[in-house]
């Protein structure tokens, strides 16, 4: 009975060491308590609010919202040096995010590097793009501008350039009615942009996301009319957009007459060979139709590069 019970307790010892070992990183929870009062009474600050846990089982995080519609650009700089001032490198081995509203749908998402000079820099730019987009909601992330319920790409683009310049920047814009959805990688020239739309405009299929990297088409979803004209479409798609290895084209399709468990879907890296690693490429069999897998396997055979 003893051996038992003493293995019993070594068990529940071991245990306990480990899940109070599994939360190593050192309680913030007054620096949080500081940056809620001392951030959030600086002058610009509408609102904050700071998100934070030292906890086995939600994590190590601190995530702190502001909204600063009306602050001036001297406000803002203010805080972020006050917020870098409190914070130190105590939080470096927190998860961590910042965002900042900057006006009305425009918001900063950062995360744990706050950058004073770049953050008034981009709040004035940010500032600028919704002046000229006033029903747009924008965002800037550290992947680039997002731009939704944005005007038509032609418009939307144009206010990028004036007000960016030169500047590299990757921009997607989610028009307000059905237009397709670009992605952009600037600088991207006017006639290069035109040359795109006449070639987008082209093409026997419906058009729903685009994107340009380096000046060049690099990704394209696209809806076909049927499944018996598909494989017709598709090809005449790639003979238009013309892909190489040096730059080659995700082609991705699908057709809205699917059923509810599998669909009419499917992808081609065109002159490249990418690793195809979704579940429906391992078991195409549980999420495409039959004509779908069978479309799929001779685009994939005709135009990429891996067989």
């Amino acid at each position: 009975m003893l051996p038992r019970m003493l293995a019993t307790g070594i068990a529940v010892a071991i245990v306990s060491v480990a899940l109070t070992g599994c939360t190593t990183t050192p309680d913030r929870r007054q620096q949080a308590d500081r940056l809620r009062t001392e951030v959030g009474a600086k002058p610009g600050v509408q609102s904050i609010s700071v998100g934070y846990s030292n906890d086995f089982t939600r994590g190590t995080y601190l995530d702190l919202d502001l909204s600063m519609r009306a602050a001036a650009e001297a406000q803002i700089t203010e805080v972020v040096d006050r917020i870098n001032a409190i914070k130190q490198r105590d939080f470096d081995s927190y998860q961590q995010s910042t965002d900042f509203v900057v006006g009305d749908r425009l918001e900063l998402k950062l995360g744990a590097e706050l950058d004073p000079n770049l953050i008034t820099a981009r709040t004035r730019e940010l500032r600028q793009l919704g002046s000229s987009l006033p029903r747009a909601a924008i965002t800037w992330t550290s992947f680039g501008i997002e731009i939704e319920k944005a005007p038509p790409t032609r418009d939307s683009l144009a206010v990028v350039r004036t007000v960016l310049g030169t500047d590299p920047t990757q921009v997607t814009i989610r028009p307000a009615d059905r237009q397709p959805v670009w992605t952009v990688d600037l600088p991207f020239g006017i006639q290069q942009e035109q040359d795109m739309q006449t070639l987008l405009t082209a093409l026997p299929v419906s058009v729903a996301y685009v994107r340009i990297a380096d000046g060049y088409l690099a990704n394209l979803s696209v809806e076909v009319h049927s499944p018996e004209t598909a494989y017709q479409d598709l090809t005449a798609v790639i003979a238009a957009t013309r892909p190489t290895p040096g730059h080659p084209i995700d082609l991705r399709w699908n057709w809205g007459g699917y059923s509810p468990d599998k669909q009419f879907t499917g992808s081609v890296d065109v002159a490249g060979c990418s690793d195809q690693a979704t579940a429906a490429d391992a078991h195409p069999e549980h999420y495409l139709t039959t004509d779908a897998i069978a479309l799929q396997r001779r685009l994939r055979t005709e135009f990429e590069t891996c067989n």
